[in-house]
């Protein structure tokens, strides 16, 4: 059964994991950084016991104090500042959550307690591309970060295999790409485009026509998208690969040392366009569109609705970034062969999912 550390509890992945250990029997200390952002973490029931702790992530001599107490098996970092966009706004606060923090909860599991399975939460955003590019990315591509964020992402990555290789620590990364739930903030794309479906759907059909058309940005990027719960499988399955891969594999297991862990890429390798998201959420909800795709500019894509003719869908040209690539997808054939790990795909299993969720569960994220 174990313990573990999850930093990042409050947030989308950090709820979930936290919910997948404790119902393993798993005795959970979840770090979040403020009581009132523990959005029920710590009402969380399982055959386990959940342990909610204060502490902000660039506490490190309280993450040091934390850990010298709990010697956990595992500790997952899935703290820090989470949007790309926000990172634009505030890059100095990124790099020390997502850069500086990492390597001092690595340097305080090296000093007191060497012997705990590090899982670091990388992200697909690290490999980039030149703009306009569209890229296909696994374990060997190399990073070409595009924002603040990424960059922040890398380096902690960096030190991660830094610390593997000289220290034998065991630290492994899953190298996420896009995830969503009702779990999802305010300010991604997704709780975006969720937020005002579910306006429209309260308003009804006949008041379609009085509501401004929701603005977005690039229209044609297109991602990689998957269900968070699906990832944080991946992740259990990163951190444990010692026996994971064993048993996949059929195959003796690795000596369980550090230089016996590998990165993994978690991604459903499938691609969709912004504009199909946006379809595709409207259409679950009932309220079809019809699109105007006709200029080869996307900043001049636009979609009505098809009951009213009404405007629905309108490009604003100050979110579109100019570095964005044209397309990031993800390439999970090592994570599928060695961990076993095939999530389904497809827009609906998480669209479905944010649309389906109560304004509670939602408003939690305010």
């Amino acid at each position: 059964m174990g313990t573990a550390i999850v930093t990042g509890a409050a947030g989308q992945d950090g709820y979930y994991l936290v919910r997948r250990l404790a119902a393993e029997g798993v005795h959970v200390h979840a770090v979040i950084r403020a009581r009132g952002s523990a959005s029920g973490i710590d009402r969380i029931a399982g055959p386990g016991s959940v342990t909610v702790h204060e502490l902000d992530i660039n506490d490190a001599p309280g993450h040091e104090r934390l850990l010298a107490q709990v010697r956990p098996d595992e500790f997952y970092n899935l703290a820090g500042l989470s949007s790309v966009s926000a990172s634009f706004l505030e890059p100095n606060t990124t790099w020390r959550t997502n850069a500086d923090a990492v390597q001092a909860l690595l340097e305080a599991v090296r000093t007191v307690s060497p012997l705990t399975r590090f899982y670091q939460s990388s992200s697909t955003e690290m490999f980039g591309a030149e703009p306009g590019e569209a890229i296909t990315n696994d374990e060997g591509s190399r990073f070409m970060p595009q924002s603040p964020y990424a960059a922040a992402k890398a380096a902690a990555h960096l030190a991660c295999d830094a610390y593997r290789r000289t220290y034998g620590l065991r630290t492994a990364a899953g190298i996420l790409s896009n995830h969503e739930s009702r779990r999802r903030a305010p300010g991604f794309l997704t709780r975006k485009v969720v937020d005002h479906v579910r306006m429209l759907r309260r308003l009804g059909t006949d008041h379609l026509d009085d509501v401004a058309p929701l603005a977005v940005g690039n229209l044609a990027a297109r991602r990689d998208w998957g269900f968070a719960p699906d990832y944080v499988d991946g992740m259990v399955r990163v951190i444990r690969q010692i026996e994971v891969r064993a048993r996949t594999l059929r195959l003796p297991a690795d000596a369980d040392v550090g230089a016996s862990y590998r990165d993994y890429v978690l991604g459903s390798g499938r691609l969709h366009a912004v504009w199909q998201l946006v379809d595709r959420a409207f259409a679950l909800a009932g309220l079809a569109l019809d699109w105007d795709r006709s200029d080869p500019d996307p900043a001049s894509w636009a979609a009505t609705f098809r009951t009213t003719g009404g405007p629905a869908i309108v490009v604003d040209p100050t979110f579109i970034r100019p570095t964005d690539p044209a397309a990031i997808r993800a390439d999970p054939a090592k994570a599928r062969r060695e961990l076993g790990w095939r999530p389904p795909t497809g827009l609906d299993r998480f669209l479905a999912d944010m649309l389906d969720a109560s304004d509670d569960e939602l408003a939690t994220h305010r």
